[in-house]
């Protein structure tokens, strides 16, 4: 079995907002589980090893319990009373924290106690747009000596996009900036447009994966021209016109 699991963002790299006050932990997480029970990676401090795939399944008098999807080289011992980071990336963005004092139950599952300390790396908060599944537009990200790559757009808002590119295509970090970037539809192309990489989680599919940026000190044009196209899909969307929605686009001829 194959998981799209992803390792947690390195701690000097989070913003103070993504710390979810301590009196909305428990709700953060149970709000997750609603109806569902996702996938989430338990991973060693020092990221040397993969990550122990565990399902969440509900939180009960202070404790998580969590199914293990498979079972660890060499069993449970070594995950038995220690520490792993957990990382969930799920619709409201990516969330981690320390797992401590994981036990193992009875009926197979583990444990861990909420926790004092939680992360959400949430997405934009601004309005946002999903993309307009026009399989002619493309964000075009130039990675240098003369390449580029086609990804697409899956929602966008007046200052920020999430695009969905190949995994493996380039590198995907957090604070990773993408310069000179543009929209393209057939003979039809924005300004230049840079981006700086605010979070990343896992595509529809195994080799895809989703970046979510935020405009990076654009210019007029270039905040014009991507506030244009927001606007163009979202009016053709409420008008029931969608697949001609770059007609109102200031930057397509």
């Amino acid at each position: 079995m194959k998981f799209n699991i992803f390792p947690p963002e390195a701690l000097n790299k989070i913003e103070p907002k993504f710390h979810v006050e301590s009196r909305m932990i428990a709700k953060t997480i149970e709000r997750e589980m609603i109806n569902k029970s996702p996938l989430a990676g338990l991973y060693a401090l020092d990221g040397a090893d993969r990550a122990i795939p565990v399902s969440l399944i509900e939180v009960r008098q202070g404790l998580l319990i969590m199914k293990p999807e498979i079972k660890p080289e060499g069993g449970f011992t070594g995950l038995i009373g220690g520490q792993r980071i957990l990382v969930l990336c799920g619709e409201s963005g990516k969330m981690q924290f320390m797992a401590t004092g994981i036990r193992l139950n009875e009926d197979g599952n583990l444990t861990c106690p909420l926790p004092a300390d939680l992360i959400l790396i949430q997405r934009r908060k601004e309005f946002r747009t999903l993309g307009p599944a026009d399989e002619d537009l493309n964000f075009v990200l130039c990675l240098g000596a003369g390449q580029e790559l086609l990804t697409k757009v899956i929602d966008i808002s007046d200052h920020g996009i999430l695009l969905d590119l190949r995994l493996g295509a380039t590198e995907v970090e957090v604070g990773r900036y993408w310069h000179s970037g543009y929209f393209e539809r057939l003979r039809s192309r924005s300004t230049t447009i840079d981006l700086i990489i605010k979070n990343v989680r896992p595509g529809a599919d195994i080799d895809r994966v989703r970046a979510g940026c935020e405009l990076f000190e654009p210019k007029k044009l270039a905040l014009k021209e991507f506030e244009s196209t927001r606007s163009a899909i979202e009016n053709a969307r409420v008008q029931g016109r969608l697949n001609r929605w770059y007609l109102g686009a200031s930057w397509h001829e």
